[in-house]
């Protein structure tokens, strides 16, 4: 990247980024998916907003971001892939190749800080619906607050709604209304009795023959790391795939499929973090073997409709 190009791409990021941010952390929450197209890890952020108070510009973070190692190595397609990235690229491979088409969605926990269109379709998601309902809480409630987009929103002819609250309350949506339910790594961010409540009122939200699909972090692998504690602030509990099996289907949903994102099989089995990037970075990014993946991807039905 010569000079000139990089200077346009520097004033191209901080255009795109002033037109939403309305605090620091909201800044640099959506630099990080514009520049780096992941999740900020906490560490990271802090690390920038400690800069940021101690008087360094936004202009200089950005710069700082497109000359680091990370931004310049996806630039060229170059170099060891970061965790992060890999999972992304897994989640975005599930989303476009294992979840079937729906006219009607309610996507539980589907904001996006970078993309009003919400984060399914920011994932490649390859049907587009007529209604996409996006139930998260308020930006200004999050952990990280983004942008806060318009409530009505049209693309390409779909009509996507915000509803500002918790999953765990369903009980404002039309019964028999939704052809896909989706949670895209929300369930681990409510209590298990919540969980209850969300299954619960899916079921009945579910038009005959309608799919409720989900993906999560699994336990198994995610205590390999994080033994101690959840690889999140935020996270309520990180489920082990049987037991999230067996809570679906004591709610009478019948499992249709099941998927592993990023097989870590070895790692899980010696319990050690020797291998454990290796693994990660290398791995398959869809498996048949959830039990020993990073994270699991389950899609079912009621069972009255089999």
């Amino acid at each position: 990247m010569t000079p000139e190009e990089a200077q346009r791409l520097e004033s191209n990021i901080q255009k795109t980024l002033s037109i939403h941010a309305k605090s620091d952390k909201s800044y640099l929450w959506m630099a990080y998916w514009v520049i780096f197209e992941r999740e900020a890890d906490p560490d990271g952020l802090e690390g920038w907003l400690d800069e940021i108070s101690a008087g360094v510009s936004r202009a200089a973070v950005i710069q700082k971001m497109i000359e680091s190692n990370e931004f310049q190595e996806r630039l060229l397609g170059v170099g060891g892939e970061n965790p992060l990235s890999k999972l992304h690229s897994a989640r975005m491979e599930m989303v476009r190749t294992l979840l079937p088409p729906a006219k009607v969605i309610l996507d539980m926990g589907g904001y996006s800080g970078s993309d009003e269109r919400g984060a399914l379709l920011q994932l490649g998601y390859p049907y587009l619906p007529e209604k996409l309902y996006i139930l998260d809480f308020h930006p200004d409630q999050m952990m990280f607050p983004g942008p806060e987009w318009s409530q009505q929103v049209n693309y390409q002819g779909c009509e996507i709604e915000y509803v500002y609250g918790s999953m765990a309350d369903l009980t404002c949506f039309q019964k028999n209304y939704f052809d896909l339910i989706w949670s895209g790594e929300s369930i681990e961010h409510v209590t298990v009795e919540e969980a209850e409540k969300v299954l619960s009122e899916a079921y009945k939200l579910l038009k005959p023959g309608g799919i409720l699909a989900l993906d999560t972090p699994n336990r198994r692998a995610t205590k390999v790391h994080s033994p101690d504690s959840y690889i999140h602030a935020e996270h309520k509990i990180e489920y082990y795939y049987e037991d999230l099996c067996n809570l679906i289907e004591k709610h009478n949903f019948k499992i249709l499929q099941t998927k592993g994102l990023i097989d870590l099989s070895t790692s899980i089995a010696t319990s050690s973090m020797e291998n454990f990037y290796h693994e990660f970075v290398h791995g398959e990014l869809i498996n048949d073997n959830p039990d020993n993946s990073y994270c699991f991807y389950i899609c079912c039905m009621r069972g009255e409709d089999l």
